[in-house]
């Protein structure tokens, strides 16, 4: 299926995909993208190479059929409290590593329902799985691949209860997420799921 194909069909869930030419990265960031582990500094360093400014968000989070959660976008940089971990977050996918907390159906909200937008830099790998449901019960499922080396993918969607999913991400896979709006935030499983 290819890009325009992919958008109309998750127009409806308000989620967009978009192609992100990697070759117009630096040299030693593309370098950084082929390793399948990074230190510490090298993840700051790709993570810099690709963080979107807060204007760029917005316009992404339109361009996908939204408006933001918070009307300015929110704060750029959030907590998941459940799991204590801060976004934009690079995710590196390991071998052995258990990613099933991303497995179930679920909705990232604050204590007062505000939902999160969420954007999602593919900068390498491939088997990165996008699952949404509408309330209507229908639901669509997307994998991502990086399969050349110069071509990675943004993706944009938030509100519906959706899976994440790195659970079937070849090792070395890159997914820098940016989760704006609310500061502080959780997932919210949805029942069944």
């Amino acid at each position: 299926m290819g890009v325009e194909a992919a958008n109309e069909a998750l127009a409806a869930f308000g989620t967009r995909l978009w192609p992100i030419d990697l070759t117009a990265a630096p040299g030693d960031v593309r370098t950084l993208l082929a390793r399948p582990k990074l230190t510490s500094a090298e993840v700051v360093t790709v993570r810099e190479a690709f963080l979107l400014p807060r204007e760029r968000l917005l316009e992404v989070i339109v361009a996908s059929g939204r408006e933001p959660s918070v009307p300015d976008g929110g704060e750029l940089s959030t907590l998941d409290v459940a799991n204590n971990v801060t976004y934009p977050q690079l995710y590196i996918v390991e071998a052995g590593v258990d990613y099933s907390r991303f497995d179930r159906l679920h909705q990232n909200k604050a204590d007062d329902g505000t939902e999160l937008d969420e954007v999602l830099s593919i900068l390498s790998g491939s088997g990165v799985r996008l699952i949404q449901r509408l309330a209507d019960g229908s639901q669509a499922t997307l994998q991502v691949d990086c399969v050349d080396g110069q071509t990675g993918w943004l993706l944009s969607y938030g509100g519906h209860p959706h899976i994440g999913s790195f659970t079937g991400a070849s090792p070395g896979t890159k997914v820098l997420v940016q989760a704006i709006g609310p500061a502080r935030w959780q997932a919210r499983y949805t029942e069944g799921a």
